[in-house]
């Protein structure tokens, strides 16, 4: 009796927060270069972003996305619009910084045409810098807290060629470095418990390093932080992973390939 064939898992693995931090662009590379990464969501307004554009910007095995950013979580390490504060005043803090979380937004209201106003400017600037970003997701997922950002988010991507990550595909469970957990572990048992299709795993991977221990706030702290992202990016780079791909008939792919696979 002739086995079925096995199942094939299309895989998007994706690095977030490029251009955040000059460790998260060495660590990107590198996972590109070295291991299984293939995308990258690049912060518009990050402190590295003209150091990721350097390294990326050129290049053509990598797929770029707008990292859409309206919130700064740590303490430290702040950052805000592109526009002028007082272009976007409902977005920003008296420091100028975006507010803390997409929950802020709940006491403190905002205003959709800021919103989207700070995106364009976003898409404009890395376009600036000779990105040609291919797709668009949110940091920390500011749009699901109003149902009409959710439209208005899909409808600009498409007005401006980009692919929406809403939807696109399921996310593979990670529940990243807990303690005395191993990470590549954490991974591989939750692609042994899906089902064949197109999903995404999402990491942000850094060093563990003095800039990285900079961030942080008062539930996650800066080591808490540069370790679990530290654990990311060695992730792409263990064999044990590369293995399992090469076994399992998982495709790792960018989002400028999903054409060929839906």
């Amino acid at each position: 009796m002739n086995e079925l064939p096995k199942l094939e898992i299309y895989l998007i693995t994706q690095g977030d927060d490029l251009g955040g931090s000059y460790s998260a662009n060495k660590a990107i590379h590198e996972a590109w270069r070295n291991g299984e990464l293939r995308n990258g969501s690049l912060m518009a307004n990050g402190i590295a972003v003209q150091d990721a554009a350097k390294l990326f910007a050129q290049e053509d095995g990598f797929c770029i996305g707008l990292h859409c950013t309206l919130h700064a979580e740590w303490d430290r390490v702040r950052w805000g619009p592109v526009l002028s504060p007082k272009q976007v005043p409902s977005l920003v803090l008296e420091d100028g910084t975006f507010h803390r979380s997409p929950a802020d937004w709940k006491t403190s209201g905002f205003e959709i045409s800021e919103v989207m106003a700070e995106l364009q400017a976003q898409l404009e600037a890395v376009r600036k810098l000779g990105f040609k970003p291919y797709y668009a997701d949110t940091h920390m997922g500011f749009e699901r807290i109003d149902e009409r950002l959710t439209h208005l988010f899909d409808n600009w991507c498409k007005s401006e060629g980009l692919m929406s990550y809403r939807n696109v595909c399921m996310d593979i469970s990670y529940n990243g470095l807990g303690q005395g957990e191993d990470p590549v572990l954490n991974v591989i048992q939750a692609l042994e418990s899906v089902p064949s299709g197109i999903y995404r795993l999402v990491t942000h991977p850094t060093f563990m390093d003095e800039e990285i221990l900079n961030f942080g706030n008062a539930q996650h702290s800066g080591e808490q932080i540069a370790r679990e992202r530290d654990a990311d990016r060695r992730l792409f780079h263990d064999e044990r992973l590369k293995r399992y791909i090469a076994q399992n008939g998982i495709r790792t792919i960018r989002y400028d390939e999903l054409w060929k696979y839906c």
